[in-house]
């Protein structure tokens, strides 16, 4: 993370990481950015969206009064890719347009097998998706990252793979980049339109694969976390 950045805990989960109730973690999102003031809330954490109404939850409307606010959202896409699976979108909260959702990559920059496919729209039938709001937003090492155990092992350090663990990558470069233009952004009438020129320069700026078939893939979403690319393209966008 930044340089004497000051981390803020919430308690929302369970200790086996089962979320406690929907209201808590809206609950969280709230007293984060309004109470605690915090510029970033990382949530390694998500719910299978209701296709009829991916939006409407406790947790949806939080993150998106955090964002009217200013506050930078970043939320794992999910676990549900793969083989097999029913879930047709990333997670809940990282469904909500300003959201940034992270999938996660290998050590080679290869696609988890289980990170979640963003959906073209905005559950079904509804609004179309796009740049730089398209889903996921960005992929991150995600595979056999070393992490706090389980409290219940004897160890304290164990691997961890999913996209919670790649989240956190994406919210330390953005920390990074706040910590040197975050003066910029603030000026800014609307809060939400620095949000997206944030989000326009990751969507501009990442890794992109030969395998993605495009500018944005339902998996890799724009490419991979390029942190200081990420940064260069921010302050192209403050100046320009």
């Amino acid at each position: 993370a930044a340089p004497e950045v000051d981390l803020i805990i919430a308690a929302a989960l369970n200790a086996d990481g089962s979320t406690k109730s929907e209201t808590t973690v809206a609950d969280a999102v709230e007293w984060c950015w309004n109470e605690m003031n915090a510029d970033i809330i990382s949530l390694s954490l998500g719910g299978e969206p209701d296709p009829e109404n991916p939006l409407g939850s406790l947790t949806a409307d939080a993150v998106e009064d955090a964002l009217a606010n200013g506050v930078f959202v970043v939320a794992a896409a999910g676990n549900s890719g793969g083989a097999g699976t029913e879930v047709t979108d990333v997670s809940v909260p990282a469904n909500v347009g300003g959201v940034i959702a992270v999938g996660a990559v290998d050590i080679n920059g290869d696609l988890w097998e289980r990170t979640a496919t963003g959906s073209d729209t905005e559950g079904a039938g509804g609004p179309e998706r796009v740049e730089p709001n398209q889903k996921p937003e960005v992929s991150a090492p995600g595979v056999d990252i070393v992490s706090t155990s389980d409290p219940s092992l004897s160890i304290p350090y164990s691997y961890s793979t999913g996209t919670s663990d790649s989240t956190v990558f994406v919210t330390g470069a953005l920390a990074l980049i706040l910590e040197r233009h975050g003066g910029a952004l603030s000026t800014f009438e609307d809060p939400y339109d620095a949000i997206m020129l944030v989000k326009q320069a990751l969507a501009e700026s990442c890794q992109t694969s030969p395998l993605q078939g495009g500018e944005h893939h339902p998996r890799w979403g724009y490419g991979v976390l390029d942190a200081t690319a990420w940064e260069r393209a921010v302050a192209d966008a403050i100046v320009s």
